[in-house]
């Protein structure tokens, strides 16, 4: 557990730092609204591109891996559904709440990786980001173009969503590079690659700046459900089923570090564009972020081999 601390306890900083810089307005809350505008738009996709090319998916303990944190997070997305018979009427507070538990933020898992789980155990992350993020971002921009207040008037309407979506677009991109076996483009793979260099220490910093404590009042018990289906729910769900699909415990352990990260950003972004609850996921975002720093150690601790 020390160990765990002390390999998280960086992130935790820049996630500080970036809170401190707007709290003491080094920078103006407009600047920070653009700088993470700039990383939904390109430097997230530039870095999800590179880590999805750059992942090796023929290593034997790859696919029971990838399937048992698909398989969890699918699990997770069915009882994300059925919280819509519990959070009834508001569809734009629904769609925040489902952001909320099912959205990971994997920039804080990354950067300890490497001391956590050793150089295997971030090749493993590689892994499953493509898909993943190919999956909850096609799930997430279909929840709120059905229950957000930007309501979509059919089904077309949902796939133009999702088709011109960044983070999902680059994924797919990504994933497509590695189905045809071309996954170096020369100079432009290498530019790629430096720009997404710069999307986790500013992923967390604007984090940090994003944080929101007033935002916490505008519904307690939906922040609550939020934040213990995504800290506490999930990594048990997805160990369960990482696990049971075959994961070795190295694989399991990584997917307990995936599922107990807390609710990445894109969710505040996402609920802005298209009408879902902003506030409501402001406060989940910072809820989970600021819980995050006691359970995904814990988390993690317990599930290392």
């Amino acid at each position: 557990m020390p160990s765990v601390l002390s390999a998280l306890a960086p992130v935790f900083i820049l996630i500080a730092l970036g809170w401190l810089a707007r709290n003491r307005r080094i920078a103006e809350p407009e600047a920070f609204a653009a700088v993470n505008r700039f990383g939904y738009f390109v430097l997230y996709p530039a870095f999800l591109f590179t880590i999805i090319t750059d992942a090796d998916f023929a290593s034997g303990d790859a696919a029971p891996f990838v399937v048992g944190v698909l398989g969890g997070f699918t699990v997770m997305m069915l009882l994300g559904l059925a919280l819509r018979l519990v959070v009834r009427g508001d569809g734009p507070a629904y769609t925040s709440v489902f952001q909320g538990m099912l959205r990971w933020n994997g920039f804080p898992l990354l950067a300890a990786a490497p001391a956590i789980y050793g150089p295997r155990g971030l090749e493993l992350i590689g892994l499953a980001f493509g898909p993943l993020v190919f999956l909850v971002n096609i799930v997430a921009v279909a929840v709120l173009a059905r229950w957000g207040a930007a309501k979509a008037s059919s089904w077309r309407a949902v796939l133009d969503q999702i088709l011109i979506n960044p983070l999902i677009l680059a994924c797919a991109a990504g994933l497509a590079a590695q189905a045809i076996g071309i996954t170096n483009f020369g100079p432009l793979s290498d530019a790629l690659r430096l720009v997404g260099q710069a999307a986790m220490p500013i992923a967390l910093i604007t984090v940090g700046a994003g944080l929101d404590f007033k935002a916490l009042r505008a519904d307690g018990a939906k922040v609550a459900l939020a934040a213990v289906l995504k800290l506490a729910v999930a990594p048990a769900v997805i160990w369960g089923v990482a696990t049971a699909c075959g994961a070795s415990p190295l694989g399991a352990a990584v997917a307990v570090g995936i599922g107990a990260t807390p609710t990445a950003a894109a969710a505040y972004t996402l609920a802005r564009e298209m009408g879902g609850d902003a506030r409501l996921a402001a406060a989940i975002i910072t809820a989970t972020t600021i819980a995050s720093a006691v359970t995904m150690p814990i988390a993690i601790g317990l599930a290392l081999p």
